[in-house]
């Protein structure tokens, strides 16, 4: 059973009930989100080891926090019943990894893995920030793109102190020009290898040829999360969520030339092909500078790139706060 969806029905059938009846005054909002597989919907059997099961997070106010938090927490420890759809609700105490697993009892208090919080702490937690109202570019440059994911993805399952949901809209992906800046780099990070696929051919490295450029298009893959407005996770589930891309159809044949391939002037080709569909892409969307899309020797050696260089200084040429140059 998904994660997500047994932690939706959790809410709804065994903890919602409990805190309407023992805090019916009480406003709160309740997610899955944060760390871990089952919030990006990408868990499996193996996921259950650790730190999977019934789960989630439910938040107070500032003000309320102080009073109500511990009182909320002893209630559901001696009242949530022990299992839930056949999995047990109380966990082991954490280990020295900080990881806890279901763990069957059948007595009270129960080890929930329901963890209580505020916006506030989730929010310093994960951004270093208190709030995200006026934000500044600044701010976006600092944020880690996989925490980024994590606070946006899952899902609420209520939001009554209606702040949640905002504060996840606004996180949702990058401001325009931060998302150019984004593209930038990776681009340039292509600038930066794309001419040794050519060099290491004609030395004969055939082992230098893969390696490169299996990290190209690892660089290549994270620029189709940009062009889709869409955060990429971290490596482990990088190919995973590609497969939800919109464009994953039309460029996974493609990105497999490349990986499978062992000839080296194929591998090439193929990264060649890449480069121009990567841009075509990009090309499609109207919000984004328009690219030329041409494959070129490098400065006259048989070496076979896209010079991303210049793509690179046409993503710098839309950006209008120069400051985003800058630390």
């Amino acid at each position: 059973m998904p994660g997500i969806d047994l932690n939706r029905a959790f809410y709804y059938e065994a903890v919602a009930p409990l805190i309407k009846k023992n805090f019916p005054d009480l406003k709160y909002s309740a997610a899955l989100m944060g760390c871990g597989s089952d919030v990006l919907g990408f868990d499996n059997p193996t996921s259950m080891d650790h730190n999977w099961g019934p789960r989630f997070q439910i938040f107070l106010s500032e003000d309320r926090f102080p009073v109500i938090s511990a009182e909320l927490n002893e209630m559901l420890r001696k009242k949530l019943q022990f299992e839930f759809k056949g999995f047990p609700v109380n966990f082991t105490p954490p280990r020295y990894d900080h990881t806890q697993s279901m763990e069957p009892v059948t007595s009270h208090p129960v080890n929930h893995l329901i963890e209580i919080v505020t916006s506030q702490e989730y929010l310093r937690k994960y951004l270093e920030i208190d709030t995200v109202e006026n934000l500044t570019v600044q701010d976006w440059k600092k944020f880690p793109e996989q925490k980024l994911l994590e606070l946006t993805a899952g899902a609420v399952f209520h939001d009554g102190l209606k702040s949640l949901v905002p504060l996840r809209d606004t996180l949702r992906y990058y401001p325009p020009e931060i998302r150019l800046l984004r593209m930038s780099e990776l681009w340039q990070a292509v600038w930066e290898e794309e001419a040794f696929i050519g060099r290491n051919i004609e030395l004969g490295e055939s082992a230098a040829v893969k390696i490169i450029s299996v990290r190209v298009t690892e660089i290549i893959i994270r620029l189709c999360f940009c062009i889709e407005r869409t955060y990429a996770p971290y490596s482990k589930w990088l190919l995973t969520a590609l497969r939800k891309l919109r464009c994953y159809p039309e460029i996974s044949t493609i990105i497999d030339s490349v990986l499978y391939e062992n000839d080296p002037l194929k591998i090439e080709t193929a990264l060649c092909a890449l480069y121009e569909k990567t841009v075509e892409l990009h090309n499609n969307d109207e919000g984004l500078p328009r690219l030329e899309n041409k494959i070129r020797d490098f400065f006259g050696r048989p070496y076979r790139v896209i010079f991303a260089e210049t793509i690179v200084e046409k993503l710098h040429g839309a950006i209008s706060d120069k400051s985003l140059f800058g630390k």
